[in-house]
């Protein structure tokens, strides 16, 4: 069973992966299309900072007061095929993620093995806290390996991990 302590590491780690690959990206470049569709670097990085409130609620947690909307990038959400009135820049969500990022830690800190075990309900129903976290971290892991992808078509082909 994954623990606590694995997980928070997992989320540390891919916050230091997100900020290296989206560095040196400018705006105009965020918003490049995969030539065969799918959603740009912009969308995906919303995207990431939209699915750490969801990660905050399944620990317990609430979205932090003042944060700014993330729905533009919620599931299922239409992609961003340029600009648009009112779209966060890049910067805007990145500060987004990161104070997500640290509720998301401060509610896992002082969490045991025993609250992972914890049944709760979820879409799926009712599931251990751990294995959601679990799932949840697969698909933020899975947005996170796009980033690569975009981060090319711009023509940062450099190796980040």
């Amino acid at each position: 069973m994954i623990t606590a302590k694995d997980y928070q590491k997992m989320l540390e780690g891919n916050q230091e992966i997100v900020k290296e690959q989206i560095k040196g990206v400018s705006d105009s470049e965020m918003l490049i299309q995969p030539p065969n569709g799918g959603n740009c670097m912009l969308w995906t990085l919303g995207h990431l900072a939209n699915n750490l409130i969801s990660i905050l609620g399944v620990l317990g947690g609430a979205k932090p007061e003042g944060l700014a909307g993330l729905g533009r990038f919620g599931y299922g959400s239409e992609p961003v095929s340029g600009p648009e009135t009112g779209l966060m820049t890049a910067a805007e969500i990145i500060d987004a993620y990161e104070v997500l990022h640290q509720a998301v830690i401060e509610k896992i800190t002082p969490m045991t093995d025993v609250d992972f075990d914890e049944e709760i309900t979820s879409f799926e129903g009712p599931v251990r806290r751990g294995w959601m976290l679990f799932f949840m971290e697969f698909h933020h892991a899975y947005h996170i390996g796009q980033l690569e992808l975009l981060r090319n078509l711009a023509g940062h082909t450099e190796k980040i991990i």
